[in-house]
């Protein structure tokens, strides 16, 4: 028969912490965004299209990224939902009634 112990409040704060490092992330990425799209303004030239499109192809690995770190976070989110809704019905069929 499975066994596990778990802390559901500490699975939802994790589940809060990769969240608050999203939009860490976000807030970061785009501030690096407006100083790299600037440099449109007087860059140009082969150099310049290579590097937009590096700029590009990182970007779109970035944002799986955080994609990924999002279904981290709903999956720990709803993780603790259920192991605390799981120990409160078992708390339940024991209580006196």
């Amino acid at each position: 028969m499975p066994q596990y112990q778990v802390d559901s409040e500490r699975i939802q704060a994790s589940g809060a912490a990769v969240c608050s490092s999203v939009a860490q992330i976000r807030q970061a990425v785009g501030g690096m965004y407006a100083n790299l799209n600037a440099l449109q303004d007087c860059w140009h030239g082969a150099a310049a299209t290579q590097f937009t499109a590096l700029a590009a192809q990182w970007r779109a690995a970035q944002q799986q990224m955080e994609r990924s770190l999002e279904a981290i976070q709903q999956a720990l989110t709803q993780a603790s939902t259920v192991y605390a809704d799981a120990e409160h019905a078992a708390a339940r069929l024991f209580s006196a009634g």
